[in-house]
């Protein structure tokens, strides 16, 4: 069996590139750097790209690897980072082996998809298993992506139902078990041919360990991005999103509307109740702002008792001359107005009412171009209403609003 010379990519260190190049002459090449991997495999085709772990954002790597083509990605690490790699489990990632490799192992990650042209009997297409790898970074993205392949595969419409719904009908050529079962289920009965059979039995061996890695991915997702207290987007998710939304807000032409704001006296509930008591006072703040904001505004927790709210449209004003900072302001009016009414039950029946805000209201492009500037012209903003006696939200370039009442 002849091989393209060199035939495998190590992403790694000199060390493990010489260990891999001795029991492979000429068959290895090597980069220490991911970046220029990347570039290395725009120029030229390997059977395999091996990552030796650790190795910083294993998991993205190696989605990155599989979008850019590289059907055959494999690991290496030592017995000692056996278990954190166990533990991440990156998506795509074909398999792993210990350092050093066995000449077996070395076999392994250097042959070739078998001969034949076509895919075996009973198997997926290779570009349909990457196809399917891909979009397992979410749940929908991948029931989305199998439906897809099976309406190609069996020229009828498909549509993923709930398992337990009554009523659902018709024959299911696929089945989602887990939290939330789902059939994929064909309104049209189906004459399924062998080769059609065997491929749908394929997929479906697949499948569900892929939904496994897809709920899991999404449960890693927001851990990553939430504040653990309140479920808030937090800090390091919010800067991000910024950044990103009004690069596209500049190149798009849309406002976009920054309120920073935090718990007057906040210090004195935790000292006076306990952090307990604190903890759940801004838990029950988050849920009173998610519910005055639209579906698309973020709202995030900067820090202590200091919560960002980004307000955007998510569709094109339907007028040249939006409002939308005008809407911003009718947000916080209500959250509030919420505010006032709400009963903060762990203060005690007299403490309605008791809890105010102060703030500041910032808007691109005027108050700032990026997630920094815009935050640093809110907080002005907000240490003014502090200034200015609290309970209050102050507008850059307009003061205070004044009809923050019923």
């Amino acid at each position: 069996m002849s091989f393209p010379e060199p035939s495998l990519l190590l992403v790694g260190s000199d060390e493990a590139a010489a260990e891999l190049s001795r029991l492979a002459p000429g068959r290895v090449a090597h980069q220490t750097d991911p970046y220029l991997a990347m570039e290395e495999l725009g120029r030229r085709a390997y059977s395999a790209v091996v990552l030796m772990h650790p190795q910083a954002e294993l998991p993205s790597l190696v989605r990155a690897l599989r979008k850019l083509g590289v059907r055959h990605v494999f690991a290496l690490c030592s017995p000692a980072g056996e278990a954190d790699l166990q533990l991440l489990q990156p998506e795509g990632l074909e398999d792993y082996f210990l350092y050093p490799p066995a000449p077996q192992d070395i076999q392994r990650m250097i042959s070739p998809l078998p001969a034949g042209g076509g895919p075996q009997p009973g198997t997926l297409e290779p570009d349909a298993m990457v196809e399917l790898i891909q979009s397992a970074d979410g749940l929908e993205s991948l029931l989305a992506c199998a439906a897809r392949q099976v309406e190609a595969l069996l020229g009828q419409p498909v549509q993923w139902v709930d398992a337990s719904a009554e009523g659902a009908s018709g024959q299911a050529p696929l089945l989602i078990c887990g939290e939330g079962p789902r059939n994929l289920v064909c309104p049209q009965p189906l004459t399924l041919s062998a080769d059609q059979s065997q491929r749908l039995s394929a997929m479906q061996r697949v499948l569900e360990p892929l939904a496994q890695q897809a709920r899991r991915a999404q449960t890693l997702y927001r851990l990553a991005v939430t504040d653990h207290l309140t479920g808030a987007y937090n800090r390091r998710y919010f800067y991000h999103f910024t950044d990103q939304l009004l690069q596209r807000a500049n190149q798009e032409r849309f406002r976009v509307t920054l309120l920073l704001y935090d718990i007057d006296d906040f210090k004195s509930y935790n000292e006076t109740y306990g952090h307990a008591v604190g903890d759940e006072i801004l838990r029950q703040m988050t849920d009173l702002m998610r519910q005055a904001t639209r579906r698309n505004d973020i709202v995030a927790r900067i820090g202590g008792d200091e919560f960002a709210v980004l307000f955007w449209d998510a569709e094109p004003p339907r007028k040249p001359d939006s409002t939308h900072p005008q809407t911003a302001q009718q947000v916080a009016r209500r959250f509030v107005q919420a505010l006032r009414k709400h009963s903060f039950a762990s203060l005690g029946p007299k403490a309605k009412g008791q809890l105010t805000i102060s703030g500041g209201l910032a808007s691109f492009p005027w108050d700032g171009k990026s997630c920094r500037e815009l935050l640093r012209h809110a907080d002005g903003a907000l240490r003014q209403a502090k200034r200015s006696g609290k309970n209050a939200i102050y507008i850059i370039g307009q003061g205070a609003m004044t009809d923050m009442e019923e």
